[in-house]
């Protein structure tokens, strides 16, 4: 069963959307009318889903609450207001929230909006769960991962910082992996990853001249493979770094 708190300064508005709640099947498990109130509800009520109407009492207003709840509770927040206003709505959209309805709220369009801010808000974290896993088995991995996207180095692990001769991540994030790759052998890599991402591992291996963060030559078999990272495509390096490097006369 959903649980849902409402968060509305009306009290008539709160006992119809109430009614509403109750009569999908779903459980109402609290009603407060400020942004303070619905931030301790939630941490100790912990709803599923939470209806929240914007221009509430107090000095928190509902967007300020319900970025405050999504930032630290996770739970997925949908507004309820009557105000149209574009400096709301776009303050709306910035929140991250999982939908908008204008009142007056017509009861199907309420049961909607639930059920569909459930169900993504589920996926959201599903996916963010399985990228800490991966974070974590790429991070504890015996050999350099390297992971790109755009071109970009998004992220590699301790083995790939030791590879690079560097001690802090922040030196390497952003940076364009080419960057690293020793000019005459550019072409080499760049046909390597070639393949687009809908073919997965890529064939084969390549084997390159690549420089650490702070020179050097270091002769690099790679081996790679397509992959979602932060629900985008991105290229996921294996670097064999079984070859000494030799410092640049």
């Amino acid at each position: 069963m959903r649980k849902v708190l409402i968060v509305e300064d009306d009290k008539f508005l709160a006992a119809i959307f109430a009614l509403f709640i109750k009569d999908m099947g779903f459980e109402v498990v609290g009603r407060c009318r400020s942004g303070v109130e619905a931030v301790e509800l939630c941490n100790s009520l912990e709803p599923n889903v939470v209806l929240m109407d914007i221009h509430l009492e107090g000095e928190m207003d509902g967007i300020q609450a319900a970025e405050k709840i999504q930032r630290e509770l996770e739970i997925p927040v949908i507004f309820i207001s009557s105000d149209t206003s574009s400096s709301v709505v776009e303050r709306a959209i910035i929140s991250n929230s999982y939908g908008y309805l204008v009142k007056p709220v017509q009861r199907k369009e309420l049961e909607i909006s639930i059920e569909l801010a459930y169900y993504k808000h589920k996926a959201v974290i599903d996916q963010k769960r399985k990228e800490e896993g991966f974070r974590k088995f790429i991070s504890d991995a015996p050999v350099p991962i390297v992971i790109i996207q755009d071109g970009k180095i998004l992220y590699l692990n301790n083995e790939a910082l030791d590879f690079f001769h560097t001690h802090y991540i922040e030196d390497m994030m952003g940076l364009p992996f080419l960057d690293f790759v020793e000019p005459d052998h550019r072409d080499r890599f760049e046909s390597f990853i070639a393949p687009d991402a809908q073919n997965g591992k890529l064939p084969g291996r390549c084997i390159v001249n690549m420089k650490g963060l702070h020179g050097g030559t270091i002769e690099t078999d790679i081996k790679g493979s397509w992959i979602c990272f932060n629900g985008k495509d991105a290229l996921q390096l294996f670097l064999n770094d079984s070859f000494q490097p030799q410092a640049h006369e």
